[in-house]
């Protein structure tokens, strides 16, 4: 199964020079949770502008550089292609960016982990594919600082 986490603010701003353009520990807590022991899917400036590593996932890096190393990861060199491979197994394989990649992986996923962050903010990197009327919600948790929601494609 293919799913994406993400977080966006009113205007589905996802980021600004590779980074998050806001630090909220609840949602990054969520993320964790969503995210822990299972199979991550995210493009090489989201891995390598990562604060830390990402303990006890694997990772899953989209590349145009096929002859980098990079440690700790698989390198995948074609994003659809292994999409199709894995949308119907019961394994589930998280796409957390970048915006490149959420366009691309957007169709094949099932499963939404998102968080609306109250606001606005300065961003120059959007999740413009997203449609709130393509899924149907499972959970909503409203926070202080965000709402999430679990999501399931309709």
């Amino acid at each position: 199964m293919i799913s994406f986490s993400v977080a966006f603010d009113k205007n589905k701003g996802i980021g600004i020079d590779g980074h998050l353009p806001w630090h909220i520990k609840e949602e990054l807590q969520l993320f964790k949770k969503n995210t822990f022991h299972k199979n991550i899917i995210m493009g090489q400036t989201t891995y390598q502008n990562l604060p830390q590593k990402l303990k006890e996932r694997k990772i899953y890096l989209v590349t145009r550089e096929k002859n980098k190393v990079f440690d700790d990861v698989i390198v995948i060199d074609n994003l659809e292609e292994f999409l199709l491979k894995h949308q119907n197994e019961q394994e589930e394989y998280i796409v957390c960016g970048g915006a490149s990649i959420y366009r691309q992986a957007y169709s094949y996923c099932q499963v939404a982990y998102v968080s609306v962050v109250n606001g606005e903010y300065n961003v120059d990197t959007y999740f413009d594919a997203f449609d709130f009327r393509d899924w149907m919600i499972k959970e909503k948790e409203v926070f202080e600082k965000f709402t999430y929601y679990k999501l399931e494609r309709k």
